[in-house]
């Protein structure tokens, strides 16, 4: 992945089998079982994903490794013997690393942020590194009337700017082209290399996977989910976590409106007329809500009671999923050993409320 790109076909078949493992364990899966789109799995946890790769974007991170190299004021054998017959602003040979420099250049450039010395491996035009964006993107008009549009931040700088620019500018290139010249007699050259850095807050140095964290960044963070995987519990309940999250549990709510049971099965066990959605199911149901009042039950177990009741006939009253909580922190104390006295002072708290409760005789789950 760090010398060539992979074939579409190779990238679908491996895929293919991290959605089976990750939805079924098995090595296939049919779409049904899927319960999110591939692309949300792959989206950082911090933007609601599970932070899965993404074969494609991380097959260009690593490729991007090796532009970046390019870009270095390293003088190793190989680039000596590369530009010596290219250009790394313009490169127009058929080989396999001028087609991998083409390819790649445009993507690097996005996500990268450059610190001019000499200017010499720097765009003028494409290069974020006067402004936040590319002179290309900001002056469009002028760049339009451009006439060399490989040129470097070096040989702009010491030529004349009209010598760049066709000889009949129109109006809206001309006021570009007067802003242009007043942003450029602020820039001096010096002997130092171009820096070449990612274009994030921190002006971090390149490396493939803070290019991959650049590229995964779509859209605002969803920082209530993210905040999920930084709580102290077990992965499992983190995981179902996420899927109430993104409203993705089997549901009588969901499972009707896939197609997998009929409308007349979808209102709740407990609650006639009242369809089972997410929202009741662990809030607004009086059994649930009575159940939160006392005490604030993890959802999962409420889910496991529910589950008992729908696929096994069995019912519970709120003293059992409070036991059930009671056995879960033990299981989990291991995990926790410098919370230990915490987790002893809950343990007698919700010990304290299966014998003190009323509630928790007065109706069943």
């Amino acid at each position: 992945m760090s010398s060539s790109l992979l074939p579409k076909t190779v990238r679908e078949q491996l895929d293919a089998r991290r959605r089976a493992f990750l939805w079924t364990g098995e090595e296939k899966c049919h779409g049904s079982q899927c319960l999110l789109a591939w692309d949300t799995v792959c989206q950082t946890k911090e933007h609601g994903g599970l932070g899965v790769k993404n074969l494609e974007d991380m097959n260009h991170c690593l490729l991007l490794k090796f532009v970046h190299k390019l870009h270095e004021p390293s003088s190793v054998p190989w680039k000596q013997w590369f530009f010596s017959y290219s250009n790394l602003l313009c490169s127009t040979e058929d080989t396999f690393l001028h087609r991998l420099l083409r390819e790649e250049l445009g993507r690097y450039r996005t996500i990268t942020h450059v610190l001019v010395g000499n200017g010499k491996t720097t765009s003028f035009w494409h290069d974020r590194w006067m402004l936040n964006t590319t002179l290309a993107d900001t002056f469009p008009v002028l760049f339009s009337h451009r006439t060399q549009p490989a040129i470097s931040v070096q040989q702009a700088v010491t030529r004349p700017l009209d010598s760049q620019l066709q000889p009949r500018l129109t109006r809206s290139a001309a006021a570009e082209r007067q802003v242009v010249i007043d942003c450029l007699a602020n820039v001096h050259l010096t002997e130092e290399p171009d820096s070449h850095m990612l274009a994030d807050l921190k002006r971090s140095p390149f490396t493939s996977s803070g290019a991959y964290r650049l590229l995964r960044q779509n859209g605002e963070p969803a920082t209530d989910v993210a905040s999920l995987w930084s709580l102290r519990l077990p992965t499992k309940v983190k995981f179902f976590g996420w899927l109430l999250h993104h409203g993705r549990l089997n549901t009588r709510d969901y499972l009707c409106r896939r197609s997998i049971r009929p409308p007349s099965e979808s209102y709740c066990e407990s609650c006639a007329a009242v369809v089972e959605t997410d929202e009741h199911l662990f809030i607004s149901c009086p059994k649930v809500s009575a159940l939160w009042n006392r005490l604030e039950t993890h959802p999962l177990s409420i889910d496991l009671r529910r589950n008992a009741r729908i696929f096994d006939d069995q019912d519970s009253s709120p003293r059992d999923v409070i036991r059930r909580t009671h056995a879960d922190i033990d299981k989990w104390s291991c995990r926790y050993r410098p919370l230990s006295a915490e987790l002893q002072a809950w343990k007698t708290w919700v010990a304290s409320i299966t014998v003190t409760s009323h509630l928790c005789n007065s109706f069943t789950f």
